[in-house]
């Protein structure tokens, strides 16, 4: 199921057992389905906070940073994880600027060939 037909489920998910919401999100995870891919961050970061707040997720801070930052294009994670965050909105943010310097820079770049 794609994000965008999830977030259309008309059965709201506080309905499912905290177990079964869990369980969702998981193998929603492990089918690589919260990819960054051609997203921008921006749209990444909204799909993945709208999917935490459909499923009710509740997990420690760490571990939805780190599922946040598996889900990242690797370029970008490299470069976030080199700074300090606390928050997934300091993360994302982190995240948003990193992506903008890489625009700016292919840019920089095809002026100089």
């Amino acid at each position: 199921m794609d994000l965008d037909k999830f977030l259309e489920f008309d059965q709201p998910m506080h309905q499912l057992s905290t177990q079964d919401r869990t369980n969702f999100l998981l193998e929603q995870v492990n089918k690589n389905f919260l990819e960054q891919g051609s997203l921008s961050v921006e749209e990444y970061t909204r799909g993945f906070e709208q999917l935490l707040i459909k499923c009710d997720f509740r997990e420690d801070e760490k571990q939805t940073l780190a599922r946040y930052l598996g889900g990242l294009d690797e370029k970008i994670a490299q470069v976030v994880k080199l700074h300090p965050y606390a928050t997934l909105e300091e993360l994302s943010s982190l995240a948003h600027k990193v992506e903008l310097q890489k625009r700016v820079k292919r840019k920089n770049d095809s002026f100089k060939s």
